[in-house]
């Protein structure tokens, strides 16, 4: 384990925020793949995405046999480490499934700029209790003790994600959004539907993400100090990331979600201490901890404190 920075009083801080599940209310894969099939009624492309769904969670599960055979999975952080590892050509192969269907082909930025507009009106895409605050309060931190924000997802469209967030009235610059995207939409182009062209931008897996999480550390250190990351997460994808952060965050509904409880459920094998936020001093030397909403964050002694 990497030695944590330590947060300093009235310091700046470094939050990175998962989009799905995290921000959001729920996973929003499902309204991207529904913008497309309501601007294609002529292509089947619920039952494409029925199609390539199915054969995902079929591949996935015979490779997790394969890596942990009869379910026994690891109790140690090095051993999920290469587990997740192991798994990833899992999530190329679905992306490679998903693009070769034509699910996305014929999007356009426009059309997600539309589509995400719809899904927060007719709340689809909803987005956490307490992240609007939340953010104000991060946005005067910013101007105040310089403090950084960025979003690192591994939803399929970076487009898709800064244009619910503008629907929902709020204000960031996507440049600080980390995510895959469609083919063509950077370019002002109709998508091609294939995902991540270039392979440096693809994120895909929790090494993915703690990669990019890594280089924002090194892109944000300033005056050769490391600023200490915050990461908030919610699934098992985040859980290097939470791990490697100098505090993560868990966000958990209740009841729990099935991403959540498999994150839960994997730092409990681990022996990764998880405490609610409110007790931040009981944990562990992970330093790893859980709260509902962005409301119990803003309202922490971490927050208050930093």
């Amino acid at each position: 384990m990497s030695t944590k920075t330590p947060f300093v009083p009235n310091g700046p801080v470094h939050w990175i925020l998962d989009w799905d599940g995290t921000i959001t209310q729920k996973d929003t894969l499902d309204t991207l793949v529904n913008i497309s099939a309501s601007n294609k009624p002529d292509f089947p492309t619920l039952d494409h995405w029925n199609r390539v769904s199915q054969a995902y969670l079929s591949d996935y599960m015979t490779e997790l046999e394969k890596h942990a055979p009869g379910g026994v999975l690891p109790t140690t952080v090095e051993d999920e480490k290469r587990l997740l590892k192991a798994l990833k050509p899992v999530e190329q192969r679905s992306l490679d499934r998903v693009s070769a269907s034509g699910i996305f082909e014929g999007l356009t930025g426009e059309l997600l700029d539309e589509g995400a507009k719809k899904a927060v009106m007719s709340q689809q895409v909803e987005l956490r209790w307490g992240f609007v605050d939340f953010l104000r309060d991060v946005q005067t931190r910013i101007t105040r003790q310089g403090d950084v924000l960025n979003l690192l997802s591994v939803n399929w469209s970076r487009r898709f994600i800064a244009s619910s967030l503008e629907a929902a009235n709020v204000c960031l610059d996507p440049k600080i959004i980390f995510a895959n995207e469609l083919e063509g939409i950077e370019a002002s182009r109709s998508s091609n539907g294939h995902i991540s062209p270039e392979g440096d931008m693809k994120i895909i897996s929790s090494d993915d993400k703690l990669r990019y999480m890594e280089r924002l550390r090194r892109t944000n250190s300033k005056s050769g100090k490391t600023i200490p990351i915050v990461y908030v997460g919610d699934s098992w994808t985040d859980i290097e990331c939470l791990l490697a952060a100098d505090l993560g965050i868990c966000m958990r509904n209740e009841p729990v979600g099935s991403s959540q409880k498999k994150l839960t459920e994997a730092l409990q094998r681990l022996g990764v201490r998880c405490p609610h936020i409110r007790d931040l001093g009981e944990a562990d030397e992970w330093g790893v901890v859980w709260a509902r909403d962005f409301t119990e964050i803003q309202k922490s002694a971490m927050m208050a404190n930093s």
